[in-house]
C-alpha cells in the first residue's frame, strides 16, 4: 500500500510541475506574440505612409509638363 501511495504522490507532483511549466510557456508566448503583433502594426502603418508618399510622387510625375 505505501508504494502505491508514493507512486500517486509522485505522479501528482510531476503533473503539477508539468502544468506549471506549460502555463508559464503559454503566458510567455502569448506576451511575445502580443509584442510581435504591435511591432507588425507599427510596421504596417509605416508602410502605409511610404505607399502614400510614393503614390503622391507618382501622381506628381504623371502630370503633364512634369520634369523628367
Amino acid at each position: 500500500m505505501p508504494v502505491a501511495l508514493i507512486a500517486w504522490i509522485a505522479a501528482l507532483a510531476f503533473a503539477a510541475v508539468v502544468l506549471t511549466f506549460c502555463t508559464y510557456e503559454v503566458r510567455w508566448k502569448a506576451h511575445r506574440l502580443r509584442t510581435d503583433l504591435e511591432r507588425l502594426r507599427q510596421l504596417a502603418e509605416q508602410l502605409r505612409r511610404v505607399q502614400s508618399s510614393l503614390a503622391a510622387a507618382q501622381r506628381r510625375l504623371a502630370r503633364p509638363g512634369a520634369p523628367d
